[in-house]
């Protein structure tokens, strides 16, 4: 047998699958009408009526089970009606109900206990209000079933069984009501958070688009202060190329001087080419891409970067890589420019020259770099702020204060650490320690950060 034929042709007719559909009270009331009929069977065959009265019994009782299969059926066909339903439920409940107890006995028959499961799953359905009316209407039908046994009517009994439907309905009304506010202030709650929770992703889509821009801000920043030098770098060997078409053009007979200058211009362009690229690959912006690279030659590009400056400062680079440096996992340009941020602060704190070292070593399962300077150090009292956004010491529009902390954060997100040691009037150094790529898997990234005296590691 096909089911989903059979799943499409029920949806088709309006016939839903409604276990999904149903609520926990809407088992209640099949669980109630499960007793109510299986504990009734039993009663009346148990129960010594008299057989006429048994037989108006048994055929009222075989009508109420009847019209509780139909619908029962007529709930689990259409769901979507089911308040509808169960209006028209109660009301022959209600009918049922007094017969029975009229029947069975009026003010002695026991029946009536069946008043009370029925006023709680109505009024927890239905709410305080309906509940309160549902028990004015029950006590109604159970004073008009139990009238023509008024003369053995005992009115404290009876007030006091009245009084428990009433309260039965209101307290059940009252916990339906409340149990439905809390819902939907609930449902209301989720809604707020889950519109928050897109404002948040919207919020932080765009801190990300910021804080992306701010680095390739920082980045520009930090080339516009090399700018004036590469120029006045590039006009010298557009003389140099000026003068050697003018002695081509002067003596254009001699071939062989021709080929020595043509030769000489060759070069001056090839070294005004390699400088305008490596300034425009370093001022792209990149997506960070993790590869293995070798640390030892991102120092050795660095530095052809910073020649320019290095020369007009006098400051003289000194270098110390140890043999078979590892290799590490990370972004060439993002690292590049951690160490070019370094190298152009170093040439910043010398103004009258000085040297910078830089080394590189394997110390276990990590590459440890240090770039030294002896500048005029950093004051103890700057240390611990170097490396908050927008903090510089450099006079107004010399510095954006986010070359550090822009550098700190590509260093972290490559596992690394950065320590930074400076003395004033001796210089300062800047130790960067990261994850050889054999052990980049199994590291666990720890953070440190402690300040005091002249020391700062983070």
């Amino acid at each position: 047998m096909d089911i989903s034929k059979i799943s499409s042709a029920l949806q088709r007719a309006g016939i839903q699958n409604t276990s999904k559909n149903l609520t926990v009270v809407d088992y209640a009331f099949m669980l109630m009408r499960g007793i109510v009929i299986t504990g009734g069977f039993f009663w009346l065959i148990l129960h010594p009526y008299p057989d006429a009265l048994k037989f108006r019994l048994v055929s009222l009782f075989l009508l109420f089970i009847i019209y509780s299969l139909i619908i029962q059926g007529v709930i689990l066909t259409w769901p979507q009606k089911v308040e509808a339903i169960y209006l028209v439920c109660l009301s022959l409940d209600l009918v049922v109900m007094g017969l029975f107890i009229k029947l069975s006995g009026g003010i002695n028959s026991v029946v009536y206990l069946v008043i009370y499961p029925l006023v709680a799953l109505h009024s927890f359905y239905y709410g305080f209000l309906r509940g309160v009316i549902l028990a004015l209407i029950v006590s109604v039908i159970y004073m008009a079933a139990i009238y023509d046994h008024r003369g053995m009517l005992i009115w404290t009994d009876a007030i006091f069984r009245l009084s428990i439907i009433f309260l039965v309905a209101g307290f059940l009304g009252f916990i339906s009501e409340k149990e439905k506010r809390d819902r939907d202030e609930l449902v209301k709650t989720q809604s707020r958070l889950e519109l928050l929770q897109k404002d948040l992703e919207y919020a932080y889509k765009n801190l990300q688009d910021v804080k992306a821009q701010v680095e390739q801000s920082e980045k520009l920043a930090s080339i516009g202060r090399l700018s004036a030098e590469l120029a006045h770098e590039i006009n010298n060997p557009l003389d140099g190329i000026k003068n050697c078409l003018t002695v081509i053009k002067n003596d254009s007979a001699d071939s062989k001087l021709k080929k020595k200058y043509l030769q000489l211009i060759d070069e001056a362009l090839y070294d005004i080419e390699k400088a305008v690229r490596d300034l425009l690959d370093y001022a792209k912006r990149h997506k960070p891409v993790l590869e293995e690279v070798d640390v030892e030659s991102i120092l050795r590009r660095t530095i052809i970067m910073a020649d320019y400056k290095l020369q007009k400062t006098g400051i003289k680079i000194e270098t110390d890589f140890n043999a078979g440096l590892p290799h590490i996992m990370g972004d060439p340009h993002q690292l590049q420019e951690v160490f070019f941020n370094i190298i152009i602060n170093a040439i910043d704190a010398m103004p009258d020259g000085g040297s910078i070292t830089i080394g590189a070593r394997g110390v276990g399962n990590f590459v440890d770099i240090k770039i030294a300077d002896t500048g005029t150090g950093i004051p103890e009292e700057d240390l611990g702020n170097i490396f908050q956004p927008f903090y510089t010491t450099k006079p107004l529009g010399e510095g954006t204060g986010l070359g550090l902390p822009v550098s700190l954060e590509i260093v972290r997100k490559h596992n690394g650490t950065m320590e930074v040691y400076s003395e004033v009037g001796v210089g300062t150094v800047f130790n960067i320690t990261l994850p050889a790529a054999v052990d980049l898997e199994d590291r666990v990234y720890t953070e440190e950060g402690k300040e005091g005296g002249a020391t700062y590691s983070i």
